[in-house]
């Protein structure tokens, strides 16, 4: 076999892996926030628009990509995680291709594996929260400006990751400050291409939409409470997950003539350090700069291996290596096979539930993990389209929960909470359902707690 195809059969090999592992969680319906979104491309491929017709927390492409689904395929679970499959994939191509030509074979080969097996990638590339999307398009704007020299064609991309998820916008600041110093026509250019996807998306939305845009999409992050110390376990809780993606790439610091790679350490290092500034911290916000620590972690990993003198020392490390990646990957696949993807034990029983005590007028609301799903397997309305019934929503103070629940009063609407969590958290949701609702009934499931079905009317 040609020795230049040998690192795209393994490739190729890593792929077909990660699909094999994927596949279950691919075809499951489970609680969770992506099924906000795939509600909210439902409306919008209904000819609903975002912000002036529902509340949506960030920049349009993400939703605007999931109606498209949403219109071809309906509410297929399989197509809609699809979006986020395929980013991932996508993603891992680009990291092999920018390591291939600028650091060589061992590198690429590294860089993907790295990458596709990481906990954090392997979990969300079936969880559409919209981040896999944005990392896609941030690291092929990054092989246009690393590896072509194309800074118009690397802005454009830049720009598109900047209206999928302002997080992106973090590392593509950094990038732009590195262009800068090294040279200022080019970053012009780059800067050029940037603001003109992004300033053009984000000037007709608030052009037209104006506060109704601004606010969700900017103010409201400013507004988030502070997480505390769940932001420090939920960082300790990703680093430990994807242990060896970290510390791989922190492995680069030891490393002797690397100039080349400095870009994808000081993105990966910048960005977390800025996120211990955020109010909140979820797992997912991590994923924008895996494909920067993976490249840096398979230049680091390839540069030890080759600076090994005995052979039979570098074999035996080799192997060693080999060894924990494969025992740390197992564990991480026998979690999600038993756990992460195990899918909704009580999902059928509550939508079996909605549509034996419902009728064609009947309205859902509630706990926005559920909901949206529920409404997508029965095929009912979410009242008043207010599908993101985040906690923080509320808490924000963008939007009224009194004035909310006033509106369910003259409407027959399930109102589904979880115990404990979510926006039954509130005490006014609490005295509402008391004194304004029946409970029908309580399902218990193992995974996510309990489930209590209200009837208001």
């Amino acid at each position: 076999m040609d020795k230049n195809k040998l690192p795209y059969v393994f490739l190729a090999a890593f792929m077909a892996a990660f699909l094999a592992i994927t596949l279950r969680g691919l075809s499951t319906a489970q609680p969770g926030d992506e099924n906000v979104y795939y509600y909210m491309g439902r409306l919008v491929s209904e000819g609903k628009i975002p912000y002036r017709d529902f509340f949506f927390a960030h920049p349009p492409l993400q939703i605007y990509l999931i109606a498209l689904v949403y219109k071809a395929f309906g509410f297929n679970i399989a197509a809609l995680k699809s979006v986020s499959l395929i980013s991932a994939l996508i993603t891992a191509f680009f990291v092999f291709k920018i390591a291939k030509e600028k650091f060589g074979s061992s590198e690429a080969i590294i860089s993907s594996l790295l990458l596709l097996f990481s906990y954090s990638v392997i979990f969300n590339s079936v969880f559409s929260f919209g981040i896999e999307i944005a990392m896609m398009f941030l690291i092929i704007g990054t092989y246009f400006l690393f590896n072509r020299s194309n800074y118009v064609l690397a802005g454009i991309f830049f720009g598109i990751a900047g209206i999928t998820r302002l997080l992106s916008l973090v590392p593509i600041f950094i990038v732009f400050c590195i262009v800068f110093l090294s040279d200022k026509k080019s970053f012009l250019r780059l800067s050029s291409a940037f603001l003109i996807v992004f300033l053009a998306v984000n000037g007709i939305f608030a052009l037209f939409l104006k506060d109704a845009y601004l606010s969700p999409v900017y103010k409201f992050h400013l507004l988030k409470s502070f997480g505390g110390g769940e932001n420090f376990k939920e960082y300790f809780d990703i680093v430990k997950l994807n242990w060896i993606l970290f510390f791989s790439a922190f492995l680069f610091i030891f490393i002797k003539g690397k100039k080349a790679v400095n870009l994808f350490f000081a993105v990966s290092v910048i960005y977390l350090i800025f996120l211990f500034s955020l109010k909140k911290i979820f797992g997912f916000y991590f994923i924008v700069i895996f494909p920067f620590l993976a490249i840096a972690g398979g230049y680091s990993i390839a540069s030890v291996l080759k600076n090994i003198q005995n052979k039979k020392l570098a074999i035996s490390a080799s192997l060693i290596l080999s060894i924990v990646f494969v025992w740390n990957l197992a564990a991480d696949v026998a979690f999600l096979e038993k756990i992460g993807f195990r899918g909704f034990e009580r999902g059928s029983d509550l939508a079996d539930f909605v549509n034996s005590h419902s009728d064609e007028n009947t309205m859902l609301f509630g706990d926005d993990s559920v909901v949206p799903l529920l409404a997508l397997l029965t095929n009912k309305k979410i009242a008043f389209d207010f599908v993101d019934t985040n906690n923080e929503v509320f808490l924000s103070g963008l939007a009224d929960l009194n004035e909310i629940l006033n509106r369910l009063k003259n409407n027959d609407v399930l109102f589904i909470i979880r115990s404990k969590q979510g926006i039954s958290y509130f005490k006014e949701v609490r005295q509402f359902l008391n004194k304004n609702c029946d409970l029908l009934s309580q399902f218990h499931d193992k995974t996510e707690g309990a489930y209590l079905v209200y009837r208001c009317n």
